[in-house]
């Protein structure tokens, strides 16, 4: 169990829908600060939440995710003087725009990338920091193909190929930093949105879409919690219909023998 009681945690996303059910459940885990970093202001958000629980430190920042990795790095100083230390980040700004492909990269995968890169130096036990845990907040089209929201869904494969990726033991136990996904199903507040197919061919199937049983924002959000409390490192949990599933990871793929020996052995071995 990851105990949040007294943590310090950032969360990088719009303030809205899934960010605030989730920022909700947050403030009633006795977290010290929380740090909220979206792109536009949303004043009524921070007050609802701070009347949960008034002794939690709150702090807003607009943030685009966006942004170049040096302006980030340039962000984050300032964000690191009123949070001291960051015990958890949770990425989960997102973008389905099938017209516009490189805001949808860039917003769902790239900008978490970047996001993560400049934050983790400073929860790395080895720079400084404490350990603690990153967790991406994606889709369940991330883990199976949607032939209506391609680019959407090749993002979000993204996310989990580099959640999995950082979440190696090569990383893990050196930083202390534990890192985990949870794949959202259909939510009501990405569904209230007008969506637009990849190809005009699954125009039809968006537009169903909007009047499709999906579960609410506040289960969506009381399930990443759950999750966020039953993680370990590497782990990937599905929150849809209500619940919340463990993925079982497969590997498709096996290294040689011969090829694993040498990339485990040293420089030594490699001299003698």
């Amino acid at each position: 169990m990851f105990d949040l009681t007294g943590k310090h945690v950032c969360y990088v996303a719009d303030c809205g829908g899934i960010a605030l059910e989730t920022s909700k459940v947050l403030m009633t885990k006795n977290i010290a600060k929380l740090a909220i970093l979206q792109s536009v202001e949303n004043p009524q958000a921070i007050a609802q939440l701070q009347s949960i629980k008034p002794s939690t430190q709150i702090f807003f920042w607009t943030y685009d995710v966006t942004m170049a990795r040096e302006e980030m790095k340039k962000y984050f100083d300032e964000v690191m003087v009123q949070m001291d230390y960051i015990d958890v980040l949770i990425n989960g700004a997102t973008l389905c725009d099938e017209n516009n492909i490189d805001a949808t990269i860039n917003t769902n995968l790239t900008g978490m990338m970047n996001t993560v890169a400049t934050v983790l130096p400073h929860m790395d036990r080895k720079m400084g920091g404490s350990g603690g845990l990153i967790v991406n907040v994606t889709s369940v089209i991330g883990l199976d193909p949607s032939p209506v929201f391609c680019a959407y869904s090749a993002s979000k494969f993204g996310v989990i190929g580099f959640t999995r990726s950082l979440a190696d033991p090569l990383y893990y136990s050196q930083n202390g930093v534990a890192v985990m996904a949870v794949c959202c199903g259909p939510t009501r507040v990405f569904v209230d949105r007008e969506l637009k197919a990849f190809l005009e061919y699954g125009q039809s199937f968006a537009d169903r879409l909007r009047r499709a049983p999906c579960q609410s924002t506040s289960v969506c959000g009381q399930n990443i919690v759950n999750a966020i409390e039953r993680s370990e490192n590497g782990q990937i949990w599905i929150a849809d219909k209500g619940g919340l599933e463990l993925v079982k990871l497969h590997w498709y793929w096996h290294m040689a023998d011969q090829f694993l020996h040498y990339m485990q052995s040293n420089d030594e071995d490699d001299q003698d």
